[in-house]
């Protein structure tokens, strides 16, 4: 005849790891996983236009006319724009031309980075315009100037010509923001 039941034993030494199951079949996706921190988001881009004929040479443009300019990282008093995350940015500018031959410089810490030369044909409107990818460190600055010695060079804007300049972060160094 069994007797009253016992007490329960302590506990043992944890067994041995059993064998590694079989991948997954392709196809199928396994369970999703749970949900992570939220990225910090980088953001810095600007688009600016002129509301007026510029001839000045060798200085920065004052780009006045605002299209996008939300972390204020373009200066319209100083017509340059200042990198506050460092990283791999695009600039583009598209700038009518009238009325004189015109070279306009993209300038990166007083280093003039790309020139486009427009040769003015009588009775037209011509088009200046040039991109390029940067590094940027934090601190550095980016502009446009009519370059070289041509007194009469302008860049145009009226009701119906837009001069533009624009950039933006395409992404930001690995390191930063850690």
């Amino acid at each position: 005849e069994p007797g009253p039941k016992g007490d329960n034993g302590s506990l043992g030494v944890p067994g041995a790891e059993g064998p590694q199951g079989v991948p997954g079949v392709p196809g199928f996706p396994g369970l999703k996983g749970e949900k992570g921190e939220t990225a910090t988001i980088f953001r810095s881009a600007f688009s600016v236009g002129l509301t007026s004929r510029v001839s000045y040479i060798n200085m920065p443009i004052k780009f006045t006319k605002i299209f996008y300019n939300e972390q204020n990282h373009y200066d319209t008093v100083t017509g340059k724009f200042q990198c506050t995350i460092p990283g791999v940015y695009y600039f583009a500018y598209h700038l009518s031309v009238y009325a004189s031959d015109v070279k306009v410089s993209l300038f990166k810490k007083d280093t003039a980075i790309i020139i486009t030369y427009d040769q003015y044909q009588k009775n037209d409107v011509d088009q200046a315009s040039g991109s390029v990818l940067l590094h940027l460190a934090s601190g550095d600055e980016v502009w446009l100037q009519l370059y070289g010695e041509e007194e009469n060079s302008s860049i145009y804007a009226d009701n119906v010509n837009d001069s533009t300049f624009m950039g933006f972060l395409l992404y930001p160094d690995l390191s930063y923001g850690r």
